[in-house]
């Protein structure tokens, strides 16, 4: 969401909503609402979830405002505390494979893929390049999966990852080298089929 001249910036907004102003915290809210959304969603497959983990970020941002120090801007906060909630949800959740595993038995992988294929309209190729590459990156341990998704797919610099993840500039940039290793080691097979 762009910011109109007229609104108040996230200082201004803070500081009123630390004094009980709660309109103001529902423009943060609205502000940034949906770039939270999408990206809990890179992290978690349901729509369910991931509401759950919004709903859940924005009560703890509310009750923890009082303390917020603002070293980093409001939206690194609040990215902060929805990237630790959606850590510790998927600790909490059965592997992702334990999950397809128990799907495929149930009802076959042709029956799955022809359903997310005809729902897509999507041609088969790209579909099944764009189905191992998420495949893949959520294969990718949580650490490297964070800054590989924040970096690639938020646009984030090492420096704003860094803040969000509680972490060094090097930290970031070897978890990126690592990420793109596996990655590229995972997609290595199907990569090969394709020259």
């Amino acid at each position: 969401m762009r910011k109109r001249l007229d609104e108040p910036d996230d200082r201004q907004l803070v500081a009123e909503a630390k004094n009980g102003n709660l309109e103001a915290f529902g423009l943060l809210v609205e502000r940034y609402q949906n770039r939270l959304y999408q990206i809990v969603r890179r992290f978690v497959p349901n729509h369910e979830d991931a509401d759950d983990l919004i709903q859940e970020t924005w009560m703890q941002a509310f009750q923890a405002l009082p303390s917020f120090r603002e070293e980093a801007g409001f939206y690194t906060w609040i990215y902060r505390i929805a990237l630790n909630l959606t850590i510790n949800f998927l600790r909490k959740q059965k592997k992702e494979k334990q999950r397809e595993s128990y799907e495929v038995l149930e009802k076959g992988p042709e029956e799955i893929s022809g359903k997310k294929l005809a729902a897509t309209g999507e041609d088969p190729g790209l579909y099944e390049l764009r189905e191992k590459i998420e495949m893949a990156i959520k294969k990718l341990p949580l650490p490297y999966r964070s800054a590989f998704i924040l970096v690639t797919q938020e646009g984030l610099n090492y420096r704003q990852v860094a803040k969000i993840l509680g972490c060094s500039e090097n930290t970031v940039a070897w978890r990126m080298f690592k990420a793109r290793e596996k990655l590229q080691k995972e997609l290595q097979p199907y990569l090969a089929r394709g020259k």
